[in-house]
């Protein structure tokens, strides 16, 4: 399956690995994004997402695929987290990521796919992560609810779980001594940092027909991270 697929998250990393790669792979992509891209949108403010899912309506007509990317983290230690990096993180990754779909419904083609990128952190718990660990576990959740609401619709909702990933925030954080990256690779079974390209496949297979009765799963894309415990 092909048509429209709209990228939230779409600037930048992971989200613009997947806007490419869907491109390649014959999709039409309309991108969202607080800093611009194809059309600019907060995905905290569901008015700016509404606006967002008509004009791309009018302009490509319904709306095959939605992916969900657009995310942030605030590590700290979770007795001093600020109450406004609390707040941030769970209004962009798990409101944001309802208020797209949402916005998205009524546009829905026939038959839609929606992937949702939540995180090992939902499974797996991870310190000074307590924002971002509860958001993502909120996303699977959520996943999960709308997977069983609209299913009989004929939508697919699941979600994408990634491990620790070489994304240009990862490597910044690497760099900035927040994450070890000899203790992660050690963790993983098979040696290395997921890569955007890993987690593309993953989103594009369940974009595609070839997952039509897959719905309502979180696939983990964590080369045995949480398996190995």
């Amino acid at each position: 399956m092909t048509g429209v697929v709209v990228v939230t998250g779409s600037a930048s990393g992971l989200g613009a690995h997947v806007c490419a790669r869907a491109a390649n792979e014959g999709w039409t992509v309309a991108g969202i994004d607080i800093t611009g891209g194809d059309y600019r949108a907060d995905v905290r403010d569901p008015a700016q997402l509404r606006r967002a899912f008509a004009d791309i309506r009018d302009r490509y007509g319904r709306i095959a695929g939605l992916v969900n990317s657009a995310g942030l983290t605030r590590p700290g230690p979770s007795a001093t987290l600020p109450e406004a990096d609390w707040r941030m993180v769970v209004d962009v990754d798990l409101s944001g990521t309802f208020f797209a779909c949402q916005a998205a419904f009524e546009h829905l083609a026939e038959g839609a796919s929606i992937v949702n990128i939540s995180s090992i952190a939902a499974a797996r718990g991870l310190p000074e992560r307590a924002a971002y660990s509860a958001a993502k576990a909120g996303v699977t959740g959520l996943t999960n609810a709308l997977a069983a609401e609209w299913g009989p619709q004929g939508h697919r909702v699941n979600a994408v779980g990634p491990a620790w990933t070489n994304t240009p925030l990862v490597q910044k954080m690497i760099a900035g001594g927040v994450v070890d990256l000899k203790s992660v690779v050690d963790a993983i079974p098979l040696g290395r940092l997921c890569t955007e390209d890993d987690v593309a496949s993953a989103v594009l297979f369940l974009l595609s027909d070839r997952a039509a009765f897959v719905n309502g799963q979180t696939l983990y894309v964590d080369g045995g991270y949480a398996a190995a415990g």
